[in-house]
Formats: structure tokens, C-alpha cells, sequence
């Protein structure tokens, strides 16, 4: 599988605490892993789709990842809290 990192992505992970950022980065490794090794997506992850091709996890209570897949390839869109992901979806439909 492929990652990809979207510059929206790196700048809004750049703004999170350092705790903020080791969540987001374990949330994306269980992510991947599961689609690596073809498991069921945890529960506990929260997968929701958000729009057409716009897909969230859950890092934290309050902090979500977006991202887009497509077969092999998973690009890693935005990161932040309810608000933020909001008003990103908003700006860039």
C-alpha cells in the first residue's frame, strides 16, 4: 500500500501538540495496518464516511484524520477537531 501525505495534511498535524501527534500518527499506523493485513477496521477507529470520497478516523475524543483511498493508494488529507474538518470540507468541495 501506498501513503501519501497531503500538504494539508502536514500543515495541519504541524499545529498539534506533541501529544496530539503521537495520537494522529498511532491512529494511522493501526489504520494502515489493518488494511495492510486485511482485518476488520476496529470500532474503536471510527471510519465514517464524510462525502463522496472524503473518508474520517478517530486519533483522539476530539481529533480526527481525513483521507482519501483508492485501491493501494491512501492519501492522508487533513487533520484536527470537528470544527476544523468542517470548515476544510467546506473550502475544498
Amino acid at each position: 500500500m501506498q501513503v501519501y501525505y497531503f500538504n494539508s495534511f502536514l500543515r495541519s498535524f504541524r499545529k498539534l501538540s506533541r501529544q496530539q501527534q503521537d495520537n494522529v500518527s498511532k491512529a494511522m499506523a493501526d489504520f494502515v495496518s489493518c488494511l495492510e493485513n486485511k482485518n476488520t477496521i476496529l470500532q474503536g477507529m471510527g471510519l465514517k464516511k464524510l462525502t463522496a470520497y472524503l473518508w474520517e478516523i478517530r486519533s483522539a475524543i476530539d481529533l480526527r484524520i481525513v483521507l482519501t483511498t483508492d485501491s493501494d493508494v491512501l492519501n492522508f488529507v487533513f487533520t484536527g477537531n470537528h470544527g476544523e474538518i468542517r470548515k476544510y470540507i467546506r473550502h475544498n468541495k
